[in-house]
Protein backbone atom coordinates (compact mmCIF):
# COMPACT_ATOMS: atom_id res chain seq x y z
CA UNK A 1 0.00 0.00 0.00
CA UNK A 2 0.87 3.76 -1.16
CA UNK A 3 1.16 6.52 1.31
CA UNK A 4 -0.06 10.00 -0.60
CA UNK A 5 2.29 12.53 1.03
CA UNK A 6 -0.24 15.78 1.44
CA UNK A 7 0.39 18.95 -0.34
CA UNK A 8 2.98 20.92 1.42
CA UNK A 9 2.31 24.84 1.62
CA UNK A 10 3.97 28.01 2.00
CA UNK A 11 5.14 29.03 5.42
CA UNK A 12 4.83 32.17 7.02
CA UNK A 13 8.52 32.43 6.95
CA UNK A 14 9.00 31.89 3.38
CA UNK A 15 6.26 34.55 2.39
CA UNK A 16 7.91 37.06 4.90
CA UNK A 17 11.28 36.14 2.92
CA UNK A 18 9.58 36.65 -0.48
CA UNK A 19 7.74 39.93 0.15
CA UNK A 20 10.85 41.30 1.94
CA UNK A 21 13.09 40.51 -1.54
CA UNK A 22 9.96 42.32 -3.38
CA UNK A 23 10.01 45.26 -1.25
CA UNK A 24 13.72 45.83 -1.32
CA UNK A 25 13.67 45.43 -5.20
CA UNK A 26 11.16 48.29 -5.53
CA UNK A 27 12.82 50.20 -3.22
CA UNK A 28 16.04 50.28 -5.38
CA UNK A 29 13.83 50.36 -8.53
CA UNK A 30 11.10 53.20 -7.92
CA UNK A 31 13.74 56.40 -7.69
CA UNK A 32 15.09 55.35 -11.05
CA UNK A 33 11.94 54.37 -12.76
CA UNK A 34 10.79 57.93 -11.59
CA UNK A 35 13.42 59.56 -12.57
CA UNK A 36 12.94 58.13 -16.03
CA UNK A 37 9.36 59.26 -16.19
CA UNK A 38 10.47 62.77 -15.68
CA UNK A 39 12.94 62.46 -18.27
CA UNK A 40 10.76 60.81 -20.91
CA UNK A 41 7.87 63.65 -19.87
CA UNK A 42 10.86 66.04 -20.91
CA UNK A 43 11.71 64.67 -24.06
CA UNK A 44 7.83 64.49 -25.03
CA UNK A 45 7.25 68.00 -24.52
CA UNK A 46 10.56 68.99 -26.26
CA UNK A 47 9.52 66.76 -29.13
CA UNK A 48 5.90 67.91 -29.40
CA UNK A 49 7.21 71.52 -29.50
CA UNK A 50 9.62 70.40 -32.25
CA UNK A 51 6.93 69.00 -34.11
CA UNK A 52 4.62 72.12 -33.82
CA UNK A 53 7.40 74.43 -35.42
CA UNK A 54 7.73 72.18 -38.32
CA UNK A 55 4.40 72.31 -39.08
CA UNK A 56 4.42 76.46 -38.54
CA UNK A 57 7.13 76.17 -41.28
CA UNK A 58 5.42 74.06 -43.29
CA UNK A 59 1.66 76.15 -43.00
CA UNK A 60 4.28 78.95 -44.01
CA UNK A 61 5.62 77.67 -47.20
CA UNK A 62 2.92 75.86 -48.50
CA UNK A 63 0.42 78.35 -47.33
CA UNK A 64 2.52 80.90 -48.60
CA UNK A 65 2.16 83.23 -45.77
CA UNK A 66 3.81 84.16 -42.36
CA UNK A 67 2.72 81.80 -39.96
CA UNK A 68 4.14 82.36 -35.63
CA UNK A 69 4.44 80.00 -33.21
CA UNK A 70 4.14 81.84 -29.50
CA UNK A 71 5.84 80.85 -25.80
CA UNK A 72 4.43 82.43 -23.36
CA UNK A 73 7.07 82.00 -20.63
CA UNK A 74 4.68 83.29 -17.60
CA UNK A 75 2.16 81.16 -18.27
CA UNK A 76 3.97 78.26 -19.63
CA UNK A 77 2.03 77.62 -22.37
CA UNK A 78 2.66 77.10 -26.25
CA UNK A 79 0.34 77.69 -29.32
CA UNK A 80 0.40 78.38 -33.46
CA UNK A 81 -1.16 81.11 -35.15
CA UNK A 82 -2.44 80.69 -38.52
CA UNK A 83 -4.66 83.84 -38.87
CA UNK A 84 -4.22 85.46 -42.30
CA UNK A 85 -4.61 89.07 -42.60
CA UNK A 86 -7.92 90.64 -44.30
CA UNK A 87 -6.24 91.71 -47.48
CA UNK A 88 -8.70 95.50 -47.61
CA UNK A 89 -7.78 96.54 -43.74
CA UNK A 90 -4.82 94.24 -43.62
CA UNK A 91 -5.84 93.42 -39.70
CA UNK A 92 -5.26 90.01 -38.99
CA UNK A 93 -8.88 88.15 -39.02
CA UNK A 94 -10.00 87.09 -35.73
CA UNK A 95 -9.67 82.73 -36.11
CA UNK A 96 -13.08 81.27 -36.29
CA UNK A 97 -12.13 78.08 -37.45
CA UNK A 98 -9.20 76.80 -35.35
CA UNK A 99 -7.53 73.41 -36.06
CA UNK A 100 -6.05 71.59 -33.02
CA UNK A 101 -2.72 72.83 -33.83
CA UNK A 102 -3.78 76.49 -32.82
CA UNK A 103 -5.15 75.68 -29.32
CA UNK A 104 -3.07 77.30 -26.16
CA UNK A 105 -0.98 73.82 -24.86
CA UNK A 106 0.68 73.92 -21.17
CA UNK A 107 3.77 72.44 -20.23
CA UNK A 108 3.63 69.57 -17.87
CA UNK A 109 4.11 70.83 -14.10
CA UNK A 110 7.39 69.79 -13.59
CA UNK A 111 8.51 71.30 -17.16
CA UNK A 112 9.18 75.11 -18.14
CA UNK A 113 11.42 76.93 -20.39
CA UNK A 114 14.82 77.49 -18.89
CA UNK A 115 16.21 79.69 -21.20
CA UNK A 116 15.65 81.29 -24.87
CA UNK A 117 17.24 83.35 -27.26
CA UNK A 118 15.87 85.58 -30.04
CA UNK A 119 16.06 88.64 -32.02
CA UNK A 120 14.61 91.38 -29.61
CA UNK A 121 11.81 92.01 -32.20
CA UNK A 122 10.92 88.21 -31.38
CA UNK A 123 10.15 89.12 -27.58
CA UNK A 124 6.97 90.70 -26.89
CA UNK A 125 6.44 92.53 -23.20
CA UNK A 126 9.20 90.54 -21.95
CA UNK A 127 6.61 87.49 -21.33
CA UNK A 128 5.74 86.27 -24.90
CA UNK A 129 8.19 84.72 -27.64
CA UNK A 130 7.04 85.39 -31.39
CA UNK A 131 9.06 82.55 -33.53
CA UNK A 132 8.37 83.63 -37.18
CA UNK A 133 8.37 81.34 -40.01
CA UNK A 134 8.35 82.95 -43.63
CA UNK A 135 6.97 81.44 -47.01
CA UNK A 136 11.17 81.02 -48.22
CA UNK A 137 10.81 78.38 -45.55
CA UNK A 138 13.06 80.77 -43.56
CA UNK A 139 12.50 81.28 -39.68
CA UNK A 140 13.58 83.94 -37.41
CA UNK A 141 16.79 82.53 -35.58
CA UNK A 142 15.47 81.14 -31.79
CA UNK A 143 17.44 78.39 -29.36
CA UNK A 144 14.89 77.41 -26.56
CA UNK A 145 16.12 75.22 -23.63
CA UNK A 146 13.09 73.35 -21.90
CA UNK A 147 14.29 72.13 -18.20
CA UNK A 148 12.57 69.80 -15.76
CA UNK A 149 12.69 69.75 -12.01
CA UNK A 150 15.36 67.19 -12.09
CA UNK A 151 17.92 69.47 -14.16
CA UNK A 152 17.33 67.70 -17.20
CA UNK A 153 17.51 70.36 -20.16
CA UNK A 154 16.70 69.74 -24.22
CA UNK A 155 17.37 72.66 -26.43
CA UNK A 156 15.55 73.01 -29.41
CA UNK A 157 17.51 75.38 -32.19
CA UNK A 158 15.80 76.75 -35.44
CA UNK A 159 17.74 77.47 -37.90
CA UNK A 160 17.56 80.72 -39.17
CA UNK A 161 18.63 80.27 -43.26
CA UNK A 162 16.53 76.92 -43.60
CA UNK A 163 13.57 76.99 -40.86
CA UNK A 164 14.98 73.69 -39.72
CA UNK A 165 14.77 72.37 -35.94
CA UNK A 166 17.57 70.51 -33.68
CA UNK A 167 16.90 69.15 -30.67
CA UNK A 168 19.77 68.76 -28.27
CA UNK A 169 20.87 67.75 -24.81
CA UNK A 170 23.26 70.93 -24.71
CA UNK A 171 22.94 74.41 -23.32
CA UNK A 172 22.41 77.24 -25.42
CA UNK A 173 25.90 78.27 -24.30
CA UNK A 174 27.45 74.92 -25.11
CA UNK A 175 25.98 75.10 -28.31
CA UNK A 176 27.19 78.53 -29.63
CA UNK A 177 30.52 77.52 -28.29
CA UNK A 178 30.68 74.25 -31.05
CA UNK A 179 29.06 76.50 -33.75
CA UNK A 180 31.87 78.82 -33.14
CA UNK A 181 34.41 76.13 -33.11
CA UNK A 182 32.90 74.92 -36.52
CA UNK A 183 32.81 77.87 -38.36
CA UNK A 184 35.80 78.19 -40.25
CA UNK A 185 39.02 80.44 -39.24
CA UNK A 186 39.24 83.50 -41.88
CA UNK A 187 42.28 83.33 -43.97
CA UNK A 188 44.69 86.18 -43.27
Amino acid sequence: MRTHAAPRGVTFLELMVVLTVLAIMVAIAFPTMRGMNEHNKLRATARELVALLRYARLEAVFGERTTQVFLDLEKRQYWLDLRTPDPEKGEYIPGKNKNQFEQKRNLNKDIWFEEITTRDENVIRDKVVALDFYPDGSASPAMVTVANRRGSMLTIELVKSTGLTELSKESIAELREKRAAEQPVAAQ
